[in-house]
């Protein structure tokens, strides 16, 4: 198999293949599918076991194998989209997840409710495009692809610190534009506060719950009451959580600190930022492009991720990155917007794969029991994870 192919197929489990290239792909894998139709049961498992460790989507991966690498990797990913492919298209069996109505639970949207000053709500999948509100010379308007933006009047007073928070429930997502010109990304379950002179004043400060990417709009210090682009200071960008804060001056990083998460972890994509633990342990470091500081109950840690990884949610997939079953179904509850029961003994093996998060969960659930190592079983909005 050439890297082309192994590519397409990639592109082809994350949801990326043009319309040409998907059909391509499907047509290929119902050949491939018909051609090992009279392979045994007990040789597609043998096959299976000794090859999903290569295998580039949810595989769940307990040992490595030195031997015959190049065939093994090419065999384990055609077998893999086999499975990919049955999984949308035949029965599983016994695989196949009690009671899903896959239509009932579906991925989540672009949706945010945004919280005035004055407390008023403004549930954006609701509004439509043009000016949503004003305050204090601040005009708050909603795109038409669905982004919230604020434009300051140059002629506005400098008013106190008004504050707006913009919040995702489970199964949301959502952009904002802040009145300094920062863009935000907030992933489900998150929730971002600021103000709204946030282009006035010298430090530039939000507070964060749950995860968010951000691009941070680099601004000048005021001098005597302008812009001073050569001698001038660039205006710091703080973002606050529970554990961590964030300091930069012009970059692109995530931040997740989801209270149900064991870590607190910013990551840096580009430029400079300065991550200070908080709480009993004090530390900070200074990051490059590619580093996580992590902060846990036990200790301040900085290493090196894959940052393509870490956003990956921000581009429409979820990629495990050697995670647990429960980091796994701690992500699906919420993006999926459902609640998760584990029953008996957690598996304690890990997986590692990407997946289109446009996918319903329907989907998702009979990928992820084509391992082998769990099953579900599904109760209203409500999934019961059981190991095998």
């Amino acid at each position: 198999m050439s890297e082309q192919e192994r590519a397409l197929l990639i592109r082809y489990n994350a949801g990326q293949c043009t319309a040409a290239e998907k059909a391509a792909v499907e047509k290929w894998l119902f050949e491939f599918h018909n051609t090992t139709a009279d392979l045994s049961a007990e040789r597609i498992a043998e096959i299976k076991a000794e090859v999903f460790s290569q295998l580039p989507g949810p595989v769940v991966s307990t040992r490595k194998f030195s031997y015959w690498p190049g065939i093994a990797a090419a065999i384990a990913l055609v077998l893999g989209f086999v499975y990919f492919f049955k999984a949308e298209y035949w029965p599983l069996g016994h695989h196949q997840p009690s009671g899903l109505s896959a239509d009932k639970v579906l991925p989540g949207k672009n949706s945010a409710t945004l919280t005035l000053a004055n407390g008023k709500k403004i549930f954006l999948s609701d509004a439509h495009k043009g000016e949503l509100a004003t305050e204090s010379g601040v005009v708050i308007s909603k795109t038409a692809d669905g982004q919230i933006i604020y434009q300051v009047s140059q002629a506005a007073p400098s008013a106190a610190a008004t504050y707006n928070t913009l919040s995702t429930a489970k199964g949301e997502t959502f952009q904002v534009r802040l009145p300094d010109g920062s863009l935000v990304v907030l992933n489900a379950a998150s929730t971002l506060t600021y103000p709204t002179n946030l282009n006035r004043v010298n430090e530039r400060k939000v507070e964060l719950r749950g995860e968010a990417y951000f691009e941070v709009a680099k601004v000048m210090l005021q001098a005597e009451g302008k812009a001073n682009l050569t001698k001038g200071k660039r205006k710091p960008f703080i973002v606050a959580t529970d554990k961590q804060q964030v300091e930069v001056l012009g970059t692109q990083f995530n931040v997740n600190c989801y209270a149900d998460e064991p870590d607190t972890k910013t990551t840096l994509a580009e430029g400079i930022v300065k991550v200070a633990a908080l709480g009993v342990v004090k530390h900070e470091s200074v990051l490059k492009p590619g580093q996580q500081a992590l902060s846990r109950a036990e200790g301040f840690l900085v290493k090196d991720v894959n940052i393509n990884q870490v956003i990956a949610w921000k581009n429409g997939t979820f990629d495990f990155d050697n995670e647990d079953i429960q980091s796994v179904m701690r992500k699906i509850s919420r993006w999926y917007n459902v609640e998760v029961e584990f029953r008996g003994d957690v598996s304690g093996e890990r997986f590692n794969g990407a997946l289109s998060r446009e996918k319903n969960i329907g989907q998702m659930l009979k990928m992820l029991e084509s391992t082998g190592v769990v099953h579900f079983k599904i109760e209203g909005r409500r999934i019961i994870v059981i190991k095998n």
